[in-house]
């Protein structure tokens, strides 16, 4: 049985998320775990409050948590479990990872915010820093099931092999249709991603249902949006590149991006090191 760890601060897009994550949980078994970060009002830190309240408050988070892990689980009939923490959010939520065993992380995303684009957000750097895949729900979006999955390929800097079981295992889990989808400035790319192995060694694409198309355009995020929409797809992938210091100067996160922008869900594979 797969777990699968639903991040929740009770926001409007956080519920959203819990459901949406339950409904699949629901459909393919899953064991859902609900993590929330606690955190003291900066009123109460300036106040130096007490030890005692502290306490009183981690254990009011603690039963506030405890008691949506519990409804969760009636409402849809799964196995549920809950985790509070506080401190660092990547940190936490590693911790989090390693001590029930989470296959995948569920997050919901609402609309972009003038802070958000100064500072990014907590959805943003866990895309870059949690070695998971991470599925993250807009918060307009229910659960209708998941048929269709466009897979937005880059290069073969963006291909690995822990990559790869990743994605065949969730398209597996759902029976879908996958479409693999490639944007290239330059028509001397095609060839090179058409010969890519790394897309089917060791595994049988006889058992799934795919297709591979590409294009050719400067304007990646647009063609992918785009895509989206012609193919009417219920998920899209992406793995996001990590540039170094240099090309980080020059080049913004498409993964990033589409997670602000994306109209349907979007699950990001990390880029693991094989």
């Amino acid at each position: 049985m797969k777990t699968i760890i639903i991040c929740t601060d009770f926001s409007q897009e956080a519920e959203n998320a819990t459901h949406y994550a339950a409904s699949m949980a629901k459909e393919n078994k899953y064991k859902v775990i609900l993590f929330n970060l606690q955190s003291i009002s900066i009123h109460a830190l300036n106040a130096q409050v007490s030890a005692d309240f502290f306490y009183e408050q981690t254990l009011k988070n603690q039963k506030k948590i405890s008691d949506k892990a519990t409804e969760i689980g009636r409402l849809y009939t799964i196995k549920t479990g809950h985790y509070l923490a506080s401190g660092n959010f990547i940190e936490e939520l590693n911790n989090c990872i390693q001590a029930v065993k989470g296959d995948f992380i569920v997050m919901g995303m609402g609309e972009k915010t003038l802070e958000q684009r100064l500072l990014g957000n907590t959805v943003v750097k866990a895309i870059h820093r949690i070695k998971k895949p991470i599925l993250i729900i807009p918060s307009h979006i229910e659960y209708t099931g998941i048929r269709k999955i466009l897979f937005a390929y880059d290069t073969h800097r963006n291909m690995t092999w822990t990559a790869m079981d990743d994605i065949y295992s969730f398209i597996k889990d759902f029976n879908a249709e996958i479409e693999v989808f490639n944007v290239s400035e330059r028509l001397e790319d095609f060839t090179e991603v058409i010969h890519d192995t790394d897309l089917n060694s060791g595994h049988n694409l006889d058992d799934l249902k795919y297709s591979f198309k590409i294009i050719q355009s400067i304007e990646v995020i647009k063609a992918i949006e785009e895509e989206v929409k012609i193919t009417n797809s219920d998920l899209l992938t992406m793995i996001p590149y990590k540039y170094n210091f240099v090309e980080s100067l020059f080049h913004r996160s498409k993964t990033a991006i589409m997670a602000y922008k994306n109209k349907v869900p979007l699950l990001s594979i990390p880029l693991n090191l094989d």
